[in-house]
């Protein structure tokens, strides 16, 4: 009853801005008429699928890179330092999606897909021959950052596009391109890097991405009418709503969390005593568990409700670390890669539902605008998680490090729960479907 009361709510402020005359009400209809499906909508998923792979995933996988640039090329530089090149990268992904995201509502996705692969398959190449720390910062840190803020904002926003009541299930399919490319580049890279060396390993990563682009370029567009100017690239109206704001909070310490573990977690797993194959594939577990879980809920969500199914995974995930990662997580390595695999499920998740759960809170029109807005508030979290993370390894134990990210993730679950029953109408129904 929630979501037909959201929906009947979006369609009708949609209305506002048209003219009362018959030709504009049937533009209407048409705008707002989502396929749900059909050749044209899961070509253009299949697409997102693509452009995620190699932009999204390679930051999925960045933990592999950062721990071998820190034992060979950067060895003499802390945790701290190096975790800056992987979390500035990450920073200006969600950061930039702000300018994204306008961008997009006015020129369509063609264009800025071009220009964002062209720049990611340019940093890959490019980071075959960096050996000082200031090479990495550059290729890596700020052309990977902005090919990939423009990839992964036009990869999720054109579903809104195509999809509605499946946008659960769609957004999740996308997402698990990240997963995809998180799971087979760490093994990819545990096999040729000792073979081919550091500089063909990232060509035939470079090729390779080339040809997942190719795809990407091919199969995405959208279908909503083009903008003729774009609003304001940072509208902070939309914190006016307790809902909204709280979300943001959530998705905050979601980042922090996910990216954190996901790129210190071979150096922990080497902290923790453990040897190098473990390294490269607890964050292939990692990954390919969060495949699964960014698709598997999605099903669920688009039939009990996105909150709902949001606040699952995170609670679980948030009992799971405390009881079972915080304790044991250092004392065998089937223990280690049973946790990568419960982490892997919950965080896939969250990074699927976060961005649906924002999409009922805003009109359709304006989805990449406010996805942009409220990734570029979680940036900061992604751009302080590994310096911390890894100034704590340094300093303290790996068991300090993930009761500190179990400690973030309650913040996360409280924010939640709060946006739900703000969402609500601060009534709080444990049935409803929201």
């Amino acid at each position: 009853m929630a979501s037909l009361q959201l929906d009947s709510l979006r369609r009708r402020t949609a209305a506002v801005d048209v003219s009362g005359d018959q030709a504009s009400d049937q533009a209407e209809a048409a705008e707002w008429s989502f396929p749900e499906g059909g050749k044209e909508a899961w070509r253009c998923l299949f697409g997102s699928f693509a452009l995620m792979v190699p932009s999204f995933g390679f930051q999925a996988a960045i933990g592999a890179v950062h721990d071998y640039i820190a034992t060979h090329q950067l060895s003499s530089h802390s945790q701290r330092d190096i975790g800056w090149i992987s979390a500035v990268m990450v920073f200006l992904t969600l950061l930039l999606g702000v300018q994204v995201g306008p961008l997009f509502d006015r020129y369509g996705a063609r264009y800025l897909v071009l220009c964002g692969s062209a720049l990611s398959f340019t940093s890959y190449f490019l980071l075959a021959q960096c050996v000082e720390y200031w090479h990495f910062i550059l290729c890596l840190s700020v052309c990977g950052g902005i090919a990939s803020a423009v990839l992964a904002t036009v990869a999720i926003a054109v579903l809104s596009h195509w999809f509605h009541r499946r946008r659960a299930l769609a957004s999740g399919i996308c997402m698990a391109g990240s997963s995809f490319g998180g799971t087979t580049i760490p093994i990819a890279l545990q096999k040729i890097l000792p073979r081919y060396g550091w500089v063909w390993s990232m060509r035939i990563l470079a090729f390779t991405a080339l040809v997942f682009y190719c795809v990407g370029i091919l199969l995405v567009k959208g279908r909503s009418p083009k903008r003729e100017t774009a609003k304001s690239i940072i509208d902070f109206r939309v914190f006016k709503t307790a809902s909204f704001t709280f979300l943001a909070i959530a998705v905050f310490t979601f980042e922090f969390i996910i990216f954190g573990c996901a790129a210190l977690l071979p150096t922990y797993v080497r902290f923790a005593g453990f040897g190098e194959d473990t390294q490269f594939y607890t964050l292939a577990v990692l990954n390919g568990m969060s495949f699964l879980g960014r698709t598997l809920p999605g099903f669920a969500a688009d039939r009990i409700g996105r909150f709902n199914v949001l606040l699952i995974l995170v609670s679980t995930t948030m009992l799971m670390m405390a009881v079972i990662w915080l304790p044991f997580g250092s004392s065998s390595v089937g223990t280690i890669y049973a946790v990568a695999a419960l982490f892997g499920f919950g965080s896939g998740g969250w990074l699927s539902l976060a961005p649906v759960c924002a999409g009922q809170l805003c009109r359709t029109e304006e989805y990449g605008r406010f996805y942009g807005t409220i990734y570029s508030m979680a940036a900061f979290g992604v751009l302080l998680t590994v310096p911390i993370g890894g100034q704590l390894l340094d300093s303290t134990t790996p068991t300090a490090l993930i009761g500190f990210y179990a400690s973030v993730l309650l913040v996360g679950f409280l924010s939640t729960v709060m946006s739900r029953w703000a969402l609500l109408g601060w009534s709080w129904k444990w049935k409803v479907k929201v």
